[in-house]
């Protein structure tokens, strides 16, 4: 009887432990992780849950290491992630009301992001995000009609790498995208930002 009982309370301290922890890097679980499901060859549906204690900063620099992870295992060099309205990923009857960022349907608060979609809610006060998108990886050798936007995957591994298996404890930032254009080598995406005219030196 003893021993049942212990065995009892060592199992609910560990539900209470992992409760009160981020999700970490991993497969999903019942704390939440990573899923993906293959579209076509160079097509994936890539998602990130995090539990109530994983920020949204933390889940959306999990979801960008497995997006390039991914790249890497099946091949390619880069990605770039799908518009929904490309590929019809949101559902055609969905009723986000933009404005108030609110979905009455699933009845929790909800952000998106276009071309990731980030939800927020959960239970108990706690918010839950999540990053879901669509993922195309290509190579140097792409054929590619029209300017997009995308990541060098082997950047993305070795600028979060330190802080995806330190559970953000190291500091890592999502590098710059790229941007492709047809028969235009690739430029980092700051580049073609605007900027402010040079004023004339004082005196002239």
């Amino acid at each position: 009887m003893m021993m049942r009982r212990a065995a009892s309370l060592c199992a609910f301290v560990a539900i209470a432990a992992l409760a009160g922890c981020a999700t970490p890097y991993q497969a999903a679980s019942i704390t939440g992780g990573y899923t993906g499901k293959k579209i076509d060859d160079q097509t994936y549906h890539v998602q990130f849950s995090g539990n109530g204690y994983t920020s949204r900063d933390k889940v959306h620099k999990y979801f960008m290491y497995r997006c390039a992870e991914l790249t890497q295992q099946e091949g390619y060099k880069y990605f770039m992630i799908i518009p929904p309205a490309l590929t019809g990923s949101l559902p055609p009857k969905n009723s986000f009301a933009r404005g108030t960022g609110f979905d009455p349907n699933m009845m929790r608060k909800t952000r998106t992001t276009a071309p990731v979609i980030i939800y927020g809610g959960g239970g108990g006060g706690a918010v839950k995000w999540n990053n879901s998108g669509d993922i195309r990886m290509f190579n140097d050798d792409a054929v590619i009609s029209t300017k997009i936007v995308g990541w060098d995957a082997s950047e993305i591994i070795d600028e979060l790498g330190g802080y995806v298996h330190s559970g953000g404890q190291t500091p890592g930032n999502i590098p710059m995208a790229w941007v492709f254009a047809p028969g235009q080598p690739k430029v980092r995406a700051q580049d073609l930002l605007p900027t402010a005219p040079k004023k004339p030196a004082s005196g002239s």
